[in-house]
């Protein structure tokens, strides 16, 4: 687990030497690239939700994420208790509704409350709202980065209306033009998580009923510098087929 740190922060903080950016390819068409890869599309998305802990203990959810377009309702369940909790995001992050199964509490984010940890894991309630970053965020391309013979565009992002994130930091490979890695930094312009995109097939099944293995970014992995946690999201399967009833995103039947 020692050396699972030292791998993180070593990535983090490696000295990195500034190019000239290439500027073939604009800030905002980079940034596209890191909405394209978080977004599933409608349906169904199945997978794995689990926090890492600095002392190596860790707690697994399983999570269900349904998508209308606009809204989105994830679902988290652990084995041996069910389901714990839900997280209703509307019109596209606008609003954002976490309902505690437990404790049959709903408590509505706005503004600044977004910006809290999601059940005490490494992503916040914002980061999974299913915001757009190009709607969000200014983007900038203020050099190349060299990371272990890699080159990477740095593009820095301001946020329009600023909250907690002072700005966010996005590499983007020049070979493949993948994103895989934002940084984000506090209102004190501190580095304080970091997310990793890794790349891997997921399954998904089109509305047709097809079923392929695509590439996509099927591992966020966020690392809280301040906790020393990992927050791990692996998404294993998309099912398209799945068309979500409207009723699903209504706040009144969260409790149901």
């Amino acid at each position: 687990m020692r050396k699972l740190w030292n791998l993180f922060f070593l990535i983090s903080f490696v000295s990195l030497e500034a190019q000239a950016p290439d500027t073939s390819l604009s800030a905002q068409e980079l940034l596209a690239r890191l909405d394209r890869e978080m977004d599933y599309g409608k349906g169904l998305v199945k997978g794995t939700y689990v926090l890492i802990r600095r002392n190596g203990t860790s707690e697994t959810w399983r999570i269900n994420r349904f998508f209308n377009g606009e809204d989105a309702l994830l679902l988290f369940d652990r084995k041996g208790r069910g389901l714990e909790s839900k997280l209703l995001t509307k019109d596209e992050g606008e609003n954002v509704f976490f309902f505690n199964v437990l404790s049959a509490k709903l408590f509505r984010k706005t503004d600044d409350e977004k910006y809290e940890s999601l059940m005490g894991t490494g992503f916040f309630y914002v980061d999974l709202s299913g915001y757009s970053y190009q709607a969000n965020y200014n983007p900038l391309v203020n050099g190349d980065l060299e990371i272990g013979g890699e080159m990477y565009y740095r593009v820095s992002l301001k946020p329009i209306l600023p909250y907690f994130y002072k700005k966010l930091v996005l590499l983007v490979g020049k070979k493949d033009l993948k994103p895989y890695r934002v940084d984000f930094h506090d209102r004190d312009g501190i580095l304080f998580k970091t997310l990793n995109l890794k790349y891997g097939p997921v399954k998904i099944k089109e509305s047709t009923g097809k079923v392929e293995d695509i590439q996509k970014a099927s591992r966020l992995e966020m690392l809280d510098l301040n906790t020393g946690s990992i927050t791990v999201w692996e998404i294993q399967e998309v099912d398209k087929t799945v068309n979500p009833d409207a009723s699903l995103f209504n706040v009144d039947n969260l409790s149901r």
